[in-house]
Parts: C-alpha cells; structure tokens; sequence
C-alpha cells in the first residue's frame, strides 16, 4: 500500500510538468494510478494520491478525454464517497473534478450524471474551514456551471449557491477561494432562475466584499464584474440592489 500511495505521489508531482504530463499519460500513468485506486479504496493515502496525479494529468486536453475513458471521473468519486472525513481526499478530489471539467463539456455532463456535483457540495460543506477544499470545490462548481443551463439549475438545487457564498464567508482573505468564487456565482447567474436566489443568499454582498478586499486581483475584479453585469442586465429589482452594496 506504502508503495502505490508513494508512487502516486510520484508521478503527481512529476505530472505538473507539460512535458512529463504527456509522456506519463502515454507510457500508460493513467492506467497506473487505476489500478492503485482501485485496489486499494480503503487507502485515504492512496486515494488522495491517486486524485492528486489525476487532477495534475488531466491540465492536458487529451488526458482528459483519456482520464474519463478509462473510468478516472468514478475512481474519483468513488474515491471521495469512501474518505468523506479525509479533507485531502476531498480537496484533492475537488480538484481533479475542476481540471476534468475546464473547457470539457463531455466530462461536465458526464460528472453531473454521476453524482459529481453533489460529492462536491457535500465536500464543501463538511469541511468549511479547509482552504484546498473550498477553492476547488468553488472551482469545479464554476466549471460545471459553464454554458450548461442543466448543470445550473443542479448546482442551485443541491445547495451549491449556499457552499459557494459560505466559502467566500469563512475565508475572506483568500484571494483564490474569493476568485472562484466569483466566478461560480457568475457562471451560476447566467440562469435567471438562479439570480433571485443568489440575491437573496447574499451572494451579491459576497462578490461587492470580495472585490473591495481584493482591488489589486485582476480575477476577482474580471469574475465580480462579470457577475454584477449579469445581475444588473436581467433584473431591475436585483439592479436596485446592487447599486447601494457599490456605493455604500
């Protein structure tokens, strides 16, 4: 077990080179981590490791399309449903789904289909003190949320607005959770069923605070902009909201 769990640490950290990335992919890597996953699940180590080398292979296009192909988006998520009290399954399970889903709409459909958008807002909310956690569980919520209206209206029925304004809440000063963040409730809000619900989670006050704490981040300012745009455009009554927030 020591060894599979070393050598996915291994080739997690070998795997944040482009380069290495793709030669590890095609000497059969992903295949690799797999099997160490699936034969040792009750391993929180192996797990973690495992989520960790998937998460770094899949930043290549085509590893992603590999990475699901070979069942990597169920080791995931079956990976963080056996660990729900590990935070570094979590964080780093989080963290594969937010790669695996970056300008993929396959694998958005595909996780959403399999229950990924749930495991991560559970994760979130198990472990709200966790930094890791909450950045890639807002980043992989973001991701999902992308063009896809189905993923939108999904993310806001299990809960994902609320994951998403509490993370902004409990780690104001973290510029990486605050940037996700916004970019979640941007992508959430382009579903008009979903602005007055962000509205009145206090999502709108999450993104103003956001973006008056962290003025020299050009995320925060592009993804809270973005969002006030969205929410200023649709609605007038949401509109009257905003402008007080920014003036006061």
């Amino acid at each position: 077990m020591k060894v599979q769990e070393a050598g996915c640490c291994s080739l997690r950290n070998l795997s944040l080179e482009a380069q290495k990335n793709v030669a590890i992919a095609a000497k059969g890597g992903i295949e690799v981590v797999m099997r160490a996953m699936g034969s040792h699940e009750p391993s929180a180590g192996v797990q973690e490791a495992g989520c960790g080398a998937l998460r770094n292979l899949a930043f290549n296009t085509e590893n992603k399309v590999a990475i699901s192909a070979k069942g990597g988006i169920d080791a995931v998520l079956v990976a963080m449903g056996a660990h729900g009290p590990s935070a570094g399954v979590q964080a780093q399970g989080c963290a594969a789904l937010c790669n695996l889903t970056f300008n993929h709409a396959e694998n958005m459909m595909a996780i959403a289909s399999k229950g990924g958008i749930g495991a991560v807002v559970w994760a979130m909310g198990a472990h709200v003190s966790i930094v890791g956690v909450q950045e890639s569980g807002c980043g992989a919520l973001c991701n999902l949320a992308f063009n896809n209206a189905e993923n939108q209206l999904a993310i806001a029925a299990k809960g994902g607005i609320e994951a998403v304004v509490a993370a902004m809440g409990a780690h104001e000063s973290i510029v990486q959770v605050q940037e996700q963040g916004c970019g979640a409730l941007r992508n959430l809000s382009l579903n008009e069923d979903n602005e007055m619900a962000i509205a009145a989670k206090g999502g709108i006050g999450a993104v103003v605070r956001a973006m008056r704490a962290h003025r020299s981040s050009v995320g925060v300012q592009e993804q809270g902009c973005s969002f006030l745009h969205n929410i200023a455009w649709s609605d007038s009554g949401l509109r009257s909201q905003v402008i007080p927030l920014l003036l006061g």
